[in-house]
């Protein structure tokens, strides 16, 4: 909901929990429960219009989607072996009362710094790349080429039908008269796979964003894993990337988190509070974000700085000189960082003080 749509303001209307995390994110666990029916978007937006702020919210579950538990538990783990070799495990059970069908898309992508509207002081010079590659045993793989990193390979277990894009902005779509720089937008992938659209996505097997579509039955009552794995190895280095070997990964990476938050609770804690505080810690490690603002950029890419001639003004315009690099914990994940005090948790020293002096506070 944006806030002219829900009755008491900005709203999420899904359920999505974040389950477990080591701090150095060896080891995470997240559980999103994705309805069998089509996703009542209509509703949810007309019924909390309506609504007033006396009233309550009108949320996914009062529109019976999820009646007769006809839903998927998705859940998502990551392990790493390395600190560039992340394996994923993907489990989607099925509890409903008869067999359903589901599409899943892992997906992997470029952050976008290299389009015409971002400033030329701050755009990469060589364009990344993702590329299709003879399939491992075992695995679909993908080769990932970027000027900044080593060369990686996301390899997806089965044959499985990938779909690239470039990850940019649909202009055409959003803004009128606007010309898209590619024909293969970010939300071509959607359009392939809800609209039928099978020339959204390029034929040549290449782009800077790509989705794995797994599409599959799971009778009533089963699961399906699916796993995938971003790793530094070349195919011919890693004949094997989901050997026996995966899977006793994520079992020591799961040792290693109980050993961890054993260490960190204190013994007089119950078992049922012992569980709470870990989940609650592993939701905060599970909202860090990297948050990275440079004003001076951010003005030029909108031509609203005021140290050039001929700039229009907007707002933040005299904010020309900030320069934020910081990992902050984000409450609101599902939001970008922003200058809300309400919205912004330091994972820094706690010795540091907090001074909720104006919307635009933070850590001092």
């Amino acid at each position: 909901m944006t806030n002219s749509e829900g009755n008491h303001g900005e709203d999420v209307k899904e359920y999505y929990f974040y389950l477990d995390s080591t701090p150095t994110h060896s080891y995470m666990k997240y559980l999103y429960k994705y309805p069998q029916a089509a996703y009542p978007y209509a509703d949810l937006v007309e019924t909390n219009r309506r609504r007033t702020k006396d009233d309550m919210e009108y949320e996914l579950l009062d529109t019976g989607v999820f009646n007769e538990d006809r839903y998927f538990d998705v859940l998502v783990e990551y392990a790493k072996e390395g600190p560039e070799d992340i394996l994923v495990r993907i489990t989607a059970a099925n509890r409903g009362p008869e067999a359903a069908e589901v599409h899943v898309l892992p997906t992997l992508w470029f952050r976008n710094d290299w389009s015409n509207w971002i400033a030329e002081s701050n755009r990469t010079s060589t364009k990344p790349v993702l590329t299709q590659v003879d399939a491992t045993a075992g695995a679909t793989a993908v080769a990932v080429t970027h000027p900044l990193l080593d060369d990686l390979i996301f390899s997806c277990e089965g044959n499985v039908p990938l779909l690239f894009t470039e990850n940019e902005t649909n202009h055409e779509r959003l803004f009128l008269g606007q010309k898209n720089e590619s024909p293969y937008v970010k939300d071509g992938i959607n359009d392939y796979i809800v609209q039928g659209k099978h020339g959204a996505v390029n034929p040549g097997k290449q782009g800077t964003k790509v989705a794995a579509h797994y599409r599959v039955k799971i009778d009533a009552g089963q699961s399906k894993v699916i796993r995938l794995r971003l790793s530094k190895s070349s195919p011919g280095q890693k004949s094997e990337p989901f050997g026996k070997q995966f899977d006793e990964i994520f079992t020591n990476r799961l040792c290693e988190a109980d050993e961890f938050y054993e260490s960190v609770t204190p013994p007089s804690v119950s078992e049922d509070a012992a569980r709470v505080m870990r989940q609650a810690l592993a939701g905060m490690l599970w909202s860090k974000q990297f948050f990275f603002f440079d004003g001076d950029n951010w003005l030029d890419e909108h031509h609203s700085n005021p140290l050039h001639s001929g700039y229009r003004n907007a707002r933040n315009s005299e904010w020309f000189h900030m320069l934020n690099h910081d990992i902050i914990s984000m409450p609101d994940k599902w939001e970008y960082p922003w200058y809300a005090a309400w919205d912004w948790l330091s994972t820094r020293s706690p010795s540091q003080s907090w001074t909720p002096t104006s919307p635009r506070s933070r850590w001092n």
